[in-house]
């Protein structure tokens, strides 16, 4: 993690290749958590307005409100930011609180749940248990004022479970600490939430540094190399990953070391090539991206039809990287190259849902049009790369 034209920048990279960049501006108010007082209730779009800050208002879909009484102008609620306002458009919120722990998101209201990428049925009623149990243990001890929480265990929870070298001891060792880890998040969440009902309009609660949310979520090994010694600092005092180092080398500079500008630059330009020889050209637009998959020379007329499969499944597979690389979301539109054979055009199909399924943004595919097009959505989350970096454009 480094700094690139004054952002912080986190560049995951697995086997000496970047998978993702993130972005985290300082700006982004994602995570944070107000006291924000209701301004305006616009029914025809089922939606408030909630002031956050004297001169800044937010969204709030009356969905997402859990208040017990019919929200009014003029009331204080508590809210948490899960958008960043984009362009003209303001940051959205929600009333329904959320916290994460190492292993767990705790929300206020709700039920018991497991990473739905967490397969096993075994595996799953076993973690519910845990989280029931804690939740028992809460009740009765009185360790919280409010006992209405929902509980949603992270995909990295699994992890250990998957280890075939543990023994009944270490895995009874993990349930304890994925115990605690409910406990603590709770008991953290819900003292803050009590706190926050005797707090001014506009109070901030809680601001939350994106990178550490991030870095919580990974699953695995995982080792940070910062040359930020705050940010250093910080991920040290929270403990949520295995091994951190902060890079002091004066004479190679992090961003050099690792290549981070480089993938940047590569990630901002619209050509990108594949091994067979086509490309994608990758257009962004006021209303979506639009990705064409063109062949190059790789297309054999002995062979016309396996050759223009083999470029669309390599695109299918560079999409999906590009996806994250570029953190592009909204509506999505991909050209394919036209296939004869409808088997080819839905294994294509198949590819695309099953490489987008590990995405860690939600990730929506749709069959293909009368006119060979691939309809996808990506949640927005931060704003995409190419925006955060065209300021810098000359």
């Amino acid at each position: 993690m480094t700094k690139i034209k004054g952002i912080s920048v986190g560049c995951i990279i697995e086997n000496n290749t970047p998978v993702d960049i993130r972005c985290y501006e300082e700006e982004s108010l994602i995570g944070n958590i107000y006291v924000a007082k209701v301004s305006n209730i616009v029914k025809n779009i089922n939606a408030a307005f909630v002031d956050i800050k004297s001169n800044m208002s937010c969204y709030l879909p009356l969905e997402d409100y859990d208040g017990e009484i019919p929200l009014k102008t003029g009331h204080e609620i508590i809210v948490q930011v899960i958008k960043d306002g984009m362009k003209t458009k303001q940051p959205t919120v929600t009333t329904h609180i959320s916290l994460n722990g190492e292993y767990t998101a705790v929300r206020r209201g709700g039920s018991i749940g497991v990473s739905a990428k967490i397969k096993s049925d075994k595996l799953r009623n076993r973690l519910k248990q845990i989280a029931k149990s804690a939740l028992d243990d809460i009740r009765k001890e009185c360790l919280c004022r409010d006992t209405n929480y929902g509980i949603v265990f992270r995909t990295k929870t699994a992890d250990f479970f998957m280890d075939e070298s543990n023994t009944e001891e270490d895995e009874k060792k993990y349930e304890e600490l994925l115990y605690n880890d409910v406990v603590q998040t709770v008991k953290t969440l819900d003292d803050m939430l009590y706190k926050a009902k005797y707090r001014t309009p506009y109070s901030v609660i809680r601001t939350s540094e994106e990178y550490i949310k991030d870095l919580a979520g990974m699953r695995g090994n995982v080792k940070v190399v910062t040359d930020d010694k705050d940010i250093y600092d910080h991920i040290v005092s929270r403990d949520v990953v295995t091994e951190v180092e902060l890079y002091d080398d004066e004479m190679i500079s992090l961003d050099s070391c690792y290549g981070v500008s480089s993938a940047i630059n590569k990630s901002l330009q619209k050509k990108v090539e594949l091994k067979s020889g086509g490309y994608l050209i990758i257009e962004n637009t006021e209303a979506m991206t639009v990705i064409d998959v063109n062949s190059g020379r790789s297309i054999n007329r002995r062979n016309k039809e396996d050759d223009i499969y083999k470029v669309n499944i390599q695109a299918v597979h560079e999409i999906g990287k590009q996806l994250k690389l570029r953190n592009l979301s909204g509506i999505i539109i991909i050209d394919f190259i036209s296939m004869t054979l409808p088997k080819n055009e839905s294994r294509i199909i198949s590819e695309l849902k099953y490489v987008t399924s590990f995405d860690y943004v939600g990730v929506n595919v749709y069959e293909m049009t009368r006119l060979g097009l691939v309809e996808m959505t990506r949640k927005k989350v931060r704003r995409p790369l190419h925006e955060v970096f065209a300021q810098f454009d000359s």
